[in-house]
């Protein structure tokens, strides 16, 4: 039987100043590894069953494909454009690229890394997800105010809903019913029934970023780059419970699915975050590389040894 390398998960943290990818052991919370990538580093997309993990540069015009057990870059792939925001599908097939500038989906097969095709999305497309069930890829276009909902089967958009100014980063509830983004604009955040596409926009702090539901789905944690905190809200009541306190200009946030812990990366104090998911107290501070972002899915999920 096969060995995994690690049990663990580990968090990559795009730091796009130095041009680098900071990788660190959740079970440490330590920083293993850096390693070097094209230029301008932004998003992330972890795909567990691949061990792999993917990487938008969008000053190098690239995406960096990197092996999640030997931890280093493997493939460089040239992208025309702007690539930011990343998605996968559940399967790991397909990768999607958000091209910034051309106002542009691109799909790619993850197996190959060759192109698959493109879908025109809306205005400076942003933040992307896709369902649970693999159906719809959920869009933000930042500079449309809405997102876009597109039929991963036909390809085309079946829904635009509506939002604040500025949307960017998007998250899905497990069961994939809810739908969250941030509007940067309106210091507010959309929560949206992916059935009916109705909404509530819920007031957070100052020039919000990137959101992401606990592990048991009962909160949400939106980080508020002006205010250098992230609002914790109650799903239940809609409303914020707390406010903590974490390094300056925080903007990726993911949720550690084994430890319910919450990992912030801070643009401006160039390292991350680690909130205590059951006490919602910030519990440390681990030191990065300039300019950490860490936009998307940055946790990649260990498996056990056989």
């Amino acid at each position: 039987m096969a060995n995994v390398a690690s049990a663990k998960n580990t968090a990559y943290i795009t730091n796009q100043g130095d041009n680098t990818v900071s990788i660190i052991d959740i079970d440490s919370n330590k920083v293993i590894k850096t390693i070097a990538v094209p230029k301008g580093p932004v998003g992330v997309a972890t795909a567990s069953k691949l061990h792999r993990v993917f990487i938008s540069n969008v000053d190098g015009q690239s995406i960096s494909v990197i092996d999640g057990v030997n931890q280093k870059v493997i493939r460089n792939i040239s992208v025309k454009g702007s690539p930011v925001g990343l998605a996968l599908t559940p399967d790991e097939k397909i990768l999607y690229i958000a091209d910034w500038v051309s106002d542009r989906i691109l799909a790619f097969e993850t197996s190959s890394m060759q192109a698959l095709y493109e879908i025109k999305a809306g205005k400076a497309p942003a933040g992307m997800i896709v369902s649970p069930d693999g159906k719809k890829l959920y869009v933000a276009n930042r500079d449309s105010d809405d997102i876009a909902v597109i039929d991963t089967k036909t390809r085309q958009i079946s829904a635009r809903i509506p939002v604040g100014k500025h949307p960017f980063g998007v998250s899905v509830s497990e069961n994939g019913e809810q739908l969250y983004t941030v509007n940067v604009m309106e210091n507010s955040i959309s929560i949206i029934n992916t059935i009916s596409l109705k909404k509530e926009t819920l007031k957070v702090g100052e020039h919000p970023y990137c959101v992401a539901a606990s592990a048991d789905g009962k909160f949400l944690y939106v980080t508020n780059t002006q205010d250098d905190n992230v609002s914790v809200i109650d799903l239940g009541t809609k409303e914020t419970i707390t406010k903590i306190k974490v390094g300056e200009v925080p903007e990726g946030i993911n949720v550690d699915q084994q430890t319910g812990n919450i990992y912030v990366a801070n643009w401006s104090s160039n390292q991350v975050s680690v909130i205590d998911g059951k006490k919602q107290i910030l519990m440390m501070q681990i030191k990065t590389g300039d300019k950490s972002r860490a936009f998307g899915n940055f946790i990649l999920k260990g498996e056990k040894s056989l």
